[in-house]
């Protein structure tokens, strides 16, 4: 079977052409039922990626909760071994193949009601709010460094 862009291609050179208008459309016609079976089987390719990427998903999301359960797992040794080593006032232990070595805690700031907090420690995140700029424009506004424009077209395959 052709490729799809060369049956565009071949469709597209055939609209120019001076011939009879019936043979144009006969053969316009077969074309587009070429296009027709090409598109369907894409169709059907899409909809085999999308069960494959849907299972890629859900290996995800499996491994995530893996991962998730063994960095628990990590944090809670660590966690006891940095308690025991505390307690027993053991500042370093040496082995053959790595040095656990308890550090000296460092200061964090601690908010114990961030609404309290003074506006100039807050963080302002700046962002430009597209939605709203499209509904300006859409009612006939200007607005400076912005316009409308055409985006590509949608594609749904059901």
């Amino acid at each position: 079977m052709t490729q799809l862009y060369k049956l565009t291609e071949k469709y597209q050179s055939i609209q120019s052409m001076d011939f009879d208008p019936q043979v144009i459309n006969d053969t316009l016609e077969a074309i587009e039922g070429d296009i027709q079976a090409k598109a369907e089987n894409i169709g059907f390719v899409n909809a085999n990626m999308s069960a494959k990427i849907d299972a890629i998903d859900t290996e995800i999301k499996r491994l995530q909760s893996i991962k998730k359960v063994e960095q628990n797992k990590q944090g809670a040794l660590k966690d006891y071994l940095r308690h025991n080593m505390s307690v027993c006032e053991i500042k370093k232990i040496e082995c053959d193949l790595f040095t656990i070595t308890l550090r000296k805690p460092s200061e964090v700031v601690v908010i114990d009601d961030d609404q309290e907090v003074p506006q100039d420690y807050w963080k302002v995140v700046k962002s430009v709010d597209k939605s709203l700029i499209k509904k300006a424009l859409k009612e006939g506004n200007q607005v400076k460094g912005a316009r409308l424009s055409e985006g590509k077209a949608g594609l749904m395959i059901k």
